[in-house]
């Protein structure tokens, strides 16, 4: 497993998964949770929502530091899903990592202005997982 730098006061993570399959919300849930099994951290708190609507109601109860989000989900996709947080200034420190099949580059380009942090495509690997949620949580600790 990769190591990180990342040092936090806390060492405490919460997290939210939004993706309508729950196979890939399962996938997702078992990855963080071995990355996050490190000495550095003390806590891990995964939430996880299968639509936007949904990823929002978790959003107004929980500070969220990381998301990942899937781009095509019923009720509210993840692109009205980045435009939402990005929109809210209680929620600009969320880090948002798309989690999706989408991977054209103009698809990436897009999700990257609209203010998503990192960019996987499906089906991915858990060292893809790992090196993103490196370079993310390296860049929070700054």
């Amino acid at each position: 497993m990769p190591k990180t730098n990342f040092t936090i006061k806390e060492k405490k993570m919460n997290l939210l998964i939004v993706d309508d399959s729950k196979i890939v919300r399962r996938v997702l849930t078992n990855t963080m949770t071995r990355y996050f099994k490190k000495p550095e951290w003390n806590e891990l708190n995964l939430f996880e929502a299968e639509d936007g609507l949904e990823a929002m109601e978790v959003m107004k109860k929980e500070k969220i530091d990381i998301m990942l989000l899937d781009w095509n989900m019923p009720n509210m996709t993840g692109e009205e899903v980045v435009d939402a947080v990005r929109a809210n200034k209680e929620w600009n420190k969320t880090r948002i990592i798309m989690a999706t099949t989408e991977g054209s580059k103009a698809s990436v380009l897009k999700m990257i202005k609209k203010g998503a942090n990192g960019y996987m495509v499906k089906p991915f690997q858990e060292e893809a997982i790992f090196k993103t949620l490196n370079t993310i949580t390296a860049r929070m600790a700054r």
